[in-house]
Protein backbone atom coordinates (compact mmCIF):
# COMPACT_ATOMS: atom_id res chain seq x y z
CA UNK A 1 0.00 0.00 0.00
CA UNK A 2 1.73 3.41 -1.19
CA UNK A 3 0.45 6.87 -1.63
CA UNK A 4 1.42 8.56 -4.68
CA UNK A 5 3.40 11.82 -4.03
CA UNK A 6 1.48 13.57 -6.99
CA UNK A 7 -2.29 12.26 -5.69
CA UNK A 8 -3.99 13.50 -2.65
CA UNK A 9 -5.90 10.49 -1.81
CA UNK A 10 -4.09 6.72 -1.14
CA UNK A 11 -5.18 4.60 -3.60
CA UNK A 12 -5.10 0.93 -3.29
CA UNK A 13 -4.35 -2.32 -5.37
CA UNK A 14 -6.92 -4.84 -5.85
CA UNK A 15 -6.18 -6.97 -3.28
CA UNK A 16 -3.21 -6.57 -0.61
CA UNK A 17 -2.83 -6.47 3.30
CA UNK A 18 -2.54 -3.53 5.67
CA UNK A 19 -2.79 -2.97 9.36
CA UNK A 20 -5.95 -1.93 10.82
CA UNK A 21 -5.17 1.48 12.73
CA UNK A 22 -8.40 2.47 13.90
CA UNK A 23 -12.44 1.69 13.87
CA UNK A 24 -14.47 4.42 13.03
CA UNK A 25 -17.67 2.57 12.78
CA UNK A 26 -19.07 -1.24 12.93
CA UNK A 27 -18.64 -1.10 9.10
CA UNK A 28 -15.41 1.39 8.55
CA UNK A 29 -11.88 1.19 9.45
CA UNK A 30 -8.83 2.86 8.70
CA UNK A 31 -5.87 1.23 7.37
CA UNK A 32 -2.29 1.66 7.37
CA UNK A 33 0.25 0.95 5.43
CA UNK A 34 3.77 0.72 5.27
CA UNK A 35 5.93 3.98 4.97
CA UNK A 36 7.49 4.33 1.37
CA UNK A 37 11.23 4.69 3.08
CA UNK A 38 12.91 5.52 6.39
CA UNK A 39 11.51 8.90 7.83
CA UNK A 40 8.22 8.94 5.55
CA UNK A 41 4.83 8.84 6.96
CA UNK A 42 2.78 5.40 6.36
CA UNK A 43 0.02 5.88 4.46
CA UNK A 44 -3.62 5.44 5.31
CA UNK A 45 -6.72 4.57 3.85
CA UNK A 46 -10.50 4.80 5.05
CA UNK A 47 -12.04 1.89 4.19
CA UNK A 48 -15.51 0.72 4.31
CA UNK A 49 -17.47 -2.34 3.82
CA UNK A 50 -19.40 -3.23 0.81
CA UNK A 51 -22.82 -3.64 0.46
CA UNK A 52 -23.96 -3.18 4.45
CA UNK A 53 -24.41 -0.40 6.67
CA UNK A 54 -23.79 -0.11 10.28
CA UNK A 55 -25.33 1.98 13.04
CA UNK A 56 -24.20 5.62 13.43
CA UNK A 57 -22.15 6.45 16.05
CA UNK A 58 -22.31 9.03 18.40
CA UNK A 59 -21.43 12.17 17.61
CA UNK A 60 -22.08 16.00 17.55
CA UNK A 61 -24.49 15.71 14.64
CA UNK A 62 -26.73 13.51 16.40
CA UNK A 63 -26.40 15.04 19.97
CA UNK A 64 -23.99 12.66 21.15
CA UNK A 65 -26.15 9.89 21.39
CA UNK A 66 -25.82 6.77 19.35
CA UNK A 67 -28.28 5.05 16.97
CA UNK A 68 -29.23 1.54 18.49
CA UNK A 69 -27.13 -0.20 18.04
CA UNK A 70 -24.05 1.55 17.20
CA UNK A 71 -21.27 1.60 19.81
CA UNK A 72 -22.22 -2.50 20.01
CA UNK A 73 -21.04 -2.79 16.50
CA UNK A 74 -18.33 -0.64 16.70
CA UNK A 75 -16.29 -2.50 19.51
CA UNK A 76 -17.20 -5.94 18.20
CA UNK A 77 -15.09 -4.83 15.18
CA UNK A 78 -12.64 -2.73 17.23
CA UNK A 79 -11.53 -5.74 19.64
CA UNK A 80 -11.41 -8.09 16.76
CA UNK A 81 -9.15 -6.44 14.36
CA UNK A 82 -7.35 -3.12 15.98
CA UNK A 83 -3.94 -3.33 15.51
CA UNK A 84 -3.44 -6.91 13.47
CA UNK A 85 -3.10 -7.48 9.54
CA UNK A 86 -5.92 -7.95 7.14
CA UNK A 87 -6.40 -8.90 3.64
CA UNK A 88 -8.37 -6.26 1.94
CA UNK A 89 -10.04 -6.67 -1.62
CA UNK A 90 -11.48 -3.33 -3.28
CA UNK A 91 -14.39 -3.08 -5.05
CA UNK A 92 -14.94 0.59 -5.22
CA UNK A 93 -12.42 3.82 -5.29
CA UNK A 94 -11.39 7.05 -6.31
CA UNK A 95 -13.71 9.41 -7.95
CA UNK A 96 -16.84 7.46 -7.50
CA UNK A 97 -16.22 6.92 -3.99
CA UNK A 98 -15.14 10.20 -2.59
CA UNK A 99 -12.35 10.17 0.16
CA UNK A 100 -12.73 6.47 0.65
CA UNK A 101 -12.12 2.66 -0.71
CA UNK A 102 -14.75 -0.05 -0.90
CA UNK A 103 -14.60 -3.41 -0.63
CA UNK A 104 -14.48 -6.42 1.51
CA UNK A 105 -11.81 -7.31 4.15
CA UNK A 106 -10.79 -10.95 5.60
CA UNK A 107 -8.57 -12.08 8.58
CA UNK A 108 -8.60 -15.57 10.25
CA UNK A 109 -11.37 -17.29 12.10
CA UNK A 110 -10.03 -16.49 15.91
CA UNK A 111 -11.11 -19.99 17.19
CA UNK A 112 -10.08 -21.85 13.55
CA UNK A 113 -7.12 -20.22 11.93
CA UNK A 114 -7.65 -22.67 9.25
CA UNK A 115 -11.08 -20.87 8.13
CA UNK A 116 -11.17 -17.32 6.76
CA UNK A 117 -13.41 -14.86 7.93
CA UNK A 118 -15.19 -12.25 5.62
CA UNK A 119 -16.20 -9.59 8.19
CA UNK A 120 -18.90 -7.91 6.31
CA UNK A 121 -20.71 -10.99 6.31
CA UNK A 122 -19.74 -12.44 9.80
CA UNK A 123 -20.86 -8.45 11.27
CA UNK A 124 -24.00 -9.21 9.53
CA UNK A 125 -24.30 -12.46 11.21
CA UNK A 126 -24.12 -10.67 14.33
CA UNK A 127 -26.31 -8.14 13.80
CA UNK A 128 -24.27 -5.59 13.97
CA UNK A 129 -24.38 -4.48 10.21
CA UNK A 130 -27.29 -4.99 7.88
CA UNK A 131 -27.24 -5.72 4.12
CA UNK A 132 -28.48 -2.40 1.82
CA UNK A 133 -30.46 -4.25 -0.05
CA UNK A 134 -32.65 -6.86 1.72
CA UNK A 135 -34.14 -9.59 -0.06
CA UNK A 136 -31.64 -10.24 -2.29
CA UNK A 137 -32.04 -8.49 -4.96
CA UNK A 138 -28.39 -8.04 -6.75
CA UNK A 139 -27.49 -4.66 -8.13
CA UNK A 140 -25.33 -4.86 -11.57
CA UNK A 141 -22.04 -3.95 -9.91
CA UNK A 142 -19.04 -4.40 -12.31
CA UNK A 143 -16.54 -6.98 -10.17
CA UNK A 144 -13.65 -7.22 -13.38
CA UNK A 145 -11.02 -8.17 -10.33
CA UNK A 146 -12.00 -11.64 -10.05
CA UNK A 147 -12.51 -13.26 -6.37
CA UNK A 148 -15.92 -13.80 -5.07
CA UNK A 149 -18.56 -12.92 -7.24
CA UNK A 150 -21.17 -10.16 -6.49
CA UNK A 151 -23.80 -12.26 -6.18
CA UNK A 152 -22.33 -15.03 -4.33
CA UNK A 153 -21.07 -11.86 -1.91
CA UNK A 154 -24.90 -11.34 -2.12
CA UNK A 155 -26.24 -14.61 -1.22
CA UNK A 156 -23.81 -14.75 2.09
CA UNK A 157 -24.72 -11.42 3.13
CA UNK A 158 -28.77 -12.69 2.61
CA UNK A 159 -28.40 -15.70 5.50
CA UNK A 160 -26.13 -14.15 7.03
CA UNK A 161 -28.97 -11.51 7.91
CA UNK A 162 -31.41 -14.39 8.38
CA UNK A 163 -29.56 -15.35 11.13
CA UNK A 164 -29.16 -12.31 12.80
CA UNK A 165 -32.79 -11.50 12.81
CA UNK A 166 -33.88 -15.30 14.18
CA UNK A 167 -31.56 -14.71 17.24
CA UNK A 168 -32.51 -11.12 17.37
CA UNK A 169 -28.88 -10.49 17.49
CA UNK A 170 -27.62 -6.96 17.56
CA UNK A 171 -29.81 -4.32 16.42
CA UNK A 172 -32.58 -7.29 15.97
CA UNK A 173 -32.64 -7.45 19.67
CA UNK A 174 -35.38 -5.68 21.53
CA UNK A 175 -33.75 -3.19 23.33
CA UNK A 176 -30.39 -2.65 21.16
CA UNK A 177 -27.68 -0.64 22.87
CA UNK A 178 -28.11 3.25 22.91
CA UNK A 179 -24.84 4.93 24.09
CA UNK A 180 -24.80 9.01 24.94
CA UNK A 181 -21.43 10.66 25.12
CA UNK A 182 -20.93 12.64 28.32
CA UNK A 183 -17.93 15.64 28.18
CA UNK A 184 -15.95 16.41 30.88
CA UNK A 185 -16.31 19.98 32.09
CA UNK A 186 -20.17 20.26 30.66
CA UNK A 187 -22.46 16.98 31.80
CA UNK A 188 -19.75 16.31 34.48
CA UNK A 189 -16.97 17.54 37.06
CA UNK A 190 -13.51 15.88 35.80
CA UNK A 191 -12.81 15.52 39.48
CA UNK A 192 -15.49 13.68 40.33
CA UNK A 193 -14.41 11.11 37.87
CA UNK A 194 -11.01 10.45 39.83
CA UNK A 195 -12.73 10.32 43.19
CA UNK A 196 -15.34 7.77 41.96
CA UNK A 197 -12.54 5.50 39.92
CA UNK A 198 -10.86 5.48 42.92
CA UNK A 199 -13.40 4.52 45.32
CA UNK A 200 -15.15 1.90 43.23
CA UNK A 201 -13.11 0.93 40.41
CA UNK A 202 -10.87 -2.64 41.11
CA UNK A 203 -7.29 -1.59 41.87
CA UNK A 204 -8.38 2.17 41.95
CA UNK A 205 -7.78 2.28 37.70
CA UNK A 206 -10.56 2.48 35.52
CA UNK A 207 -11.34 0.91 32.04
CA UNK A 208 -11.17 3.11 29.47
CA UNK A 209 -10.78 3.12 25.68
CA UNK A 210 -7.90 5.57 23.78
CA UNK A 211 -10.45 7.07 21.11
CA UNK A 212 -8.06 10.02 19.56
CA UNK A 213 -4.14 10.50 20.56
CA UNK A 214 -3.59 14.74 20.06
CA UNK A 215 0.47 14.18 20.42
CA UNK A 216 2.24 11.58 22.42
CA UNK A 217 1.21 12.78 26.00
CA UNK A 218 -2.63 14.01 25.61
CA UNK A 219 -5.37 11.86 24.52
CA UNK A 220 -9.44 11.62 24.42
CA UNK A 221 -10.46 8.88 26.07
CA UNK A 222 -13.83 7.27 27.12
CA UNK A 223 -15.00 5.04 30.25
CA UNK A 224 -16.05 1.26 29.25
CA UNK A 225 -16.10 0.56 32.84
CA UNK A 226 -19.05 -1.20 34.26
CA UNK A 227 -18.23 -0.32 37.62
CA UNK A 228 -18.92 3.31 37.29
CA UNK A 229 -22.07 2.69 35.58
CA UNK A 230 -23.48 2.99 39.28
CA UNK A 231 -22.04 6.66 39.36
CA UNK A 232 -23.63 7.50 35.99
CA UNK A 233 -19.84 7.65 34.74
CA UNK A 234 -20.34 5.04 31.93
CA UNK A 235 -19.10 6.42 28.55
CA UNK A 236 -17.83 9.85 30.03
CA UNK A 237 -15.43 11.52 27.56
CA UNK A 238 -12.60 13.45 28.80
CA UNK A 239 -8.96 14.54 27.75
CA UNK A 240 -6.23 12.41 29.56
CA UNK A 241 -2.78 14.20 30.12
CA UNK A 242 0.17 11.56 30.69
CA UNK A 243 1.11 12.31 34.09
CA UNK A 244 5.43 13.62 34.49
CA UNK A 245 5.90 13.78 30.87
CA UNK A 246 5.60 16.55 27.95
CA UNK A 247 5.32 16.04 24.49
CA UNK A 248 6.51 18.56 21.75
CA UNK A 249 2.39 19.47 20.18
CA UNK A 250 1.52 18.43 16.52
CA UNK A 251 0.59 21.49 14.46
CA UNK A 252 -2.99 22.22 13.41
CA UNK A 253 -3.26 22.75 8.93
CA UNK A 254 -6.64 23.84 9.66
CA UNK A 255 -5.83 27.09 11.33
CA UNK A 256 -5.23 30.43 9.58
CA UNK A 257 -2.20 30.78 9.52
CA UNK A 258 -1.66 26.65 9.91
CA UNK A 259 0.36 25.73 12.89
CA UNK A 260 3.75 23.86 12.62
CA UNK A 261 4.39 21.04 14.09
CA UNK A 262 7.48 21.00 16.89
CA UNK A 263 10.09 18.83 15.97
CA UNK A 264 9.63 15.35 16.77
CA UNK A 265 5.84 15.62 17.17
CA UNK A 266 4.54 13.82 14.11
CA UNK A 267 7.00 10.88 15.79
CA UNK A 268 5.52 10.57 19.15
CA UNK A 269 1.80 10.65 18.38
CA UNK A 270 3.09 8.19 15.77
CA UNK A 271 4.80 5.93 17.93
CA UNK A 272 1.91 6.44 20.78
CA UNK A 273 -0.70 5.65 18.45
CA UNK A 274 0.87 2.35 17.33
CA UNK A 275 0.70 1.02 20.94
CA UNK A 276 -2.57 2.93 22.65
CA UNK A 277 -5.30 3.88 19.77
CA UNK A 278 -8.23 2.03 20.89
CA UNK A 279 -6.91 -0.17 22.80
CA UNK A 280 -9.07 -0.59 26.38
CA UNK A 281 -6.66 -0.35 29.17
CA UNK A 282 -6.72 0.94 32.44
CA UNK A 283 -5.91 3.91 34.16
CA UNK A 284 -5.08 5.32 37.21
CA UNK A 285 -6.46 8.66 37.64
CA UNK A 286 -4.59 11.31 40.06
CA UNK A 287 -6.25 15.15 39.80
CA UNK A 288 -7.02 17.80 37.30
CA UNK A 289 -4.79 20.31 35.52
CA UNK A 290 -5.49 24.24 35.77
CA UNK A 291 -8.47 23.98 33.66
CA UNK A 292 -9.95 21.40 36.02
CA UNK A 293 -11.24 20.00 32.51
CA UNK A 294 -8.38 17.71 31.46
CA UNK A 295 -7.46 14.65 33.65
CA UNK A 296 -4.07 13.64 34.52
CA UNK A 297 -2.98 9.86 34.83
CA UNK A 298 -1.04 6.86 33.86
CA UNK A 299 -2.07 4.60 31.54
CA UNK A 300 -1.50 0.55 31.99
CA UNK A 301 0.04 -1.04 29.24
Amino acid sequence: MSMPSATPMTILPNRGTAKVKSVLSGDTVVLLGRAAGEGRKAPEVTFTFERVTAPRMASKANDNVDDPGAFSSREWLRNLCVGKTVTFETRKQGATAGDRVYGLLFMPDPSDKTNTWNLSVESVRRGFCTPKVLGGDVEDISNDDGGDSVEDYEKALQAAYKEAQASRAGVHAEKPLVRKIMNAGDEFEAMTLVEKSKRLCTNGSVTCVIEYVFDGSRFRCIVTDPELESAGLLYGSFTLILAGVACPRVGNPKLSPPTPSEPFAEEARDFVELRLLQRELNISLYGTDKSGVCLVGTVHH
